[in-house]
Formats: structure tokens, C-alpha cells, sequence
């Protein structure tokens, strides 16, 4: 599972809300993904505390380039619920270079959004998997999300096939109670 696991000892996680790693965020972001993010994507991280607490940067052994990060944004509950607590975290994007691939470093990001997500009475966190993105189907599962049958048509407009899955994590699980 995501926060059973111990952060590796060369990796450290910085708010992406500093100015310098909002930049390098978005240059990582911009090297690795399918999708040319607007600016406001990265202004809210500065003027949004909830999605400044959600947006992380990874370093390697005390380096001063990012080697990761991610992105999530928080949903809160329907006002008809009455609750002010809870609601969902939605996964926009987690990337990690790749030669820092399988070191830990997505799980310890993902994680430290869990820690968030159960402070704040969180109920599920979710993102979206391109159909076609089997490693990332399989990273996901391995640590507890599960992945909807349906398939979200059109959602990556400039991939074919254009579909995404859904992958969920109940924060309310046993194994993390």
C-alpha cells in the first residue's frame, strides 16, 4: 500500500507552491505528459491553499532540480450533505523522470497526498488513467485504487484511443483506519 511504505532516504518532497518549483513542476509536467496544462492549472496552486497543500515536488539525494511531482485538487462534499469535512481528492497529474522511476518516489508523492486526504476526513481519491497506459493501470492497483469498468470517451483528446479509466482509492478502507 502507498503509506505502508518508507520514504526512500535520498528523496525529499517540497510544497510546489515555491515559486521556483511551481516553475520546475510545470517544465516536468510539460516533458512528460500528454497534456499542455493552461496557466491557471499552476496559478491555483498559488492562490489556492487546498491545492497548495495537494501539489508536491520530489528531489533526489538534496538535488535542485525536481525529479517528480504531482498534482491534486480538492472536491468538497455537496453543500446538500450538510458536512464540511470529507469530500474527494482528484489525482491531475503525478510524473516522475525516468531514471528515478521505481525508486519509490510516485508512491511516497501518492502517499503524502493520503496523509492529507485522512487528515482532512477525505473519503476517495481518484484520477484518471488513459486506457492504453497499462503501467499505470497496474502502479495504481498495487496500491489499493481500483479501476472503474467504464471508460471516459474523448477525455484525451489529442491520444488514440482518446478514453481514460477511472482509478479510486476509499480512504475509509480497513487498511488505512
Amino acid at each position: 500500500m502507498a503509506n505502508s511504505q518508507p520514504q526512500p532516504s535520498k528523496l525529499s518532497l517540497a510544497p510546489a507552491s515555491d515559486t521556483k518549483n511551481l516553475a520546475s513542476l510545470k517544465r516536468l509536467n510539460s516533458l512528460l505528459l500528454p497534456i499542455n496544462y493552461r496557466e491557471s492549472f499552476y496559478k491555483d496552486i498559488l492562490t489556492n491553499p487546498t491545492d497548495a497543500a495537494l501539489s508536491r515536488v520530489a528531489f533526489w539525494d538534496g538535488g535542485v532540480s525536481i525529479i517528480g511531482g504531482i498534482r491534486g485538487k480538492w472536491e468538497p462534499p455537496s453543500p446538500s450533505s450538510g458536512n464540511k469535512n470529507g469530500g474527494k481528492i482528484y489525482l491531475m497529474t503525478i510524473c516522475v523522470l525516468s531514471p528515478f522511476r521505481r525508486l519509490g518516489v510516485a508512491t511516497a508523492l501518492l502517499a503524502d497526498v493520503i496523509e492529507t486526504a485522512k487528515q482532512w476526513g477525505v473519503k476517495e481519491i481518484y484520477a484518471h488513467v488513459w486506457v492504453e497506459n497499462h503501467e499505470a493501470q497496474g502502479w495504481y492497483e498495487r496500491r489499493g485504487f481500483t479501476i472503474d469498468e467504464d471508460v471516459v470517451e474523448g477525455y484525451y483528446r489529442k491520444l488514440r484511443p482518446s478514453g481514460a479509466k477511472i482509478v479510486r482509492l476509499k480512504i475509509n478502507a480497513p487498511e488505512y483506519e
